[in-house]
C-alpha cells in the first residue's frame, strides 16, 4: 500500500503535468492539505520530492510555486528530442514487422480528416501526439525506451502548457509532418525519415519558442 506522501505525490505530480497546476502558481500547504484529506507533513515531503525534480521551486520568503517552463529548458528538452528521435526514426525504418507503425498511420489519417472538418482545436489531434513513442518502442531497445521515458514528462508539459494556443494551422501542419515521418519509415527509407523527424521537431521548436 503506498503511502499518503507517495499518493500526494503522485496527484501533485500529474496535475503539474498536465497543467491544472500552472506554471507560476503559489503552493499553499493548508490548502493542498484539505484537498488531499492529509496532514500538512506528506504535503512538504512531497513537494521536496518535486523540488529535486525541477517541477517545484522554492522562492526565499514566498514558499513555494510550480516551476515556471523557461525557453532554456524547452530548447534543451528539444535538443535531447533531436539527438535521440532522429536516429530512433532513422533506426525504425530498418523494421521488418511495422504492423503498429501502419496501425498508428491509420490513426493519424483520421485525425487529419476530423481536422479537415469546421473545428480545429487540439482536442482533435490529442491522439497523434504518441507516435513519437511509438517510433521509439518500435526499434526494441528497452534501454531506449527507458531513457526516452525519463524526459516524456517533461514533453507532455511542455507540451499540455501551450498545446492550447496552437493555431488551427499549426495542427493541420503537425498531422502531415507527422504524416510525412511515418511515411517514411514505412517505405524503408531512413534518410528520408530522420530528415523529416528533424524538420518536424525543428518547427515544433520554434513555433512554441515564439509562444513564450
Amino acid at each position: 500500500m503506498k503511502s499518503k506522501k507517495e499518493l500526494v505525490y503522485e496527484k501533485l505530480r500529474e496535475q503539474i503535468i498536465d497543467c491544472s497546476l500552472s506554471p507560476g502558481m503559489p503552493i499553499n500547504e493548508a490548502d493542498f492539505a484539505e484537498r488531499f484529506g492529509v496532514s500538512k507533513t506528506p504535503i512538504r515531503e512531497a513537494i521536496r520530492q518535486l523540488e529535486r525534480e525541477g517541477l517545484v521551486d522554492s522562492i526565499p520568503g514566498r514558499g513555494s510555486i510550480i516551476s515556471y517552463i523557461s525557453s532554456g529548458d524547452i530548447f534543451e528538452i528539444f535538443e535531447i528530442r533531436e539527438i535521440i528521435e532522429c536516429g530512433a526514426t532513422r533506426r525504425a525504418a530498418k523494421l521488418t514487422n511495422k504492423e503498429k507503425l501502419i496501425r498508428k498511420k491509420e490513426e493519424l489519417e483520421e485525425v487529419k480528416k476530423r481536422l479537415s472538418g469546421d473545428e480545429k482545436d487540439s482536442a482533435n489531434w490529442e491522439g497523434c501526439n504518441d507516435i513519437h513513442l511509438v517510433i521509439i518502442d518500435s526499434v526494441g531497445n528497452k534501454k531506449l525506451s527507458r531513457m526516452y521515458g525519463e524526459i516524456l514528462d517533461t514533453i507532455e508539459r511542455i507540451r499540455n502548457n501551450f498545446g492550447h494556443r496552437f493555431s488551427g494551422r499549426r495542427l493541420e501542419h503537425i498531422v502531415d509532418e507527422h504524416l510525412a515521418i511515418i511515411n517514411a519509415i514505412i517505405d524503408g527509407d531512413g534518410g528520408n525519415a530522420q530528415k523529416m523527424m528533424r524538420k518536424h521537431l525543428g518547427n515544433a521548436y520554434t513555433y512554441i519558442n515564439n509562444l513564450t
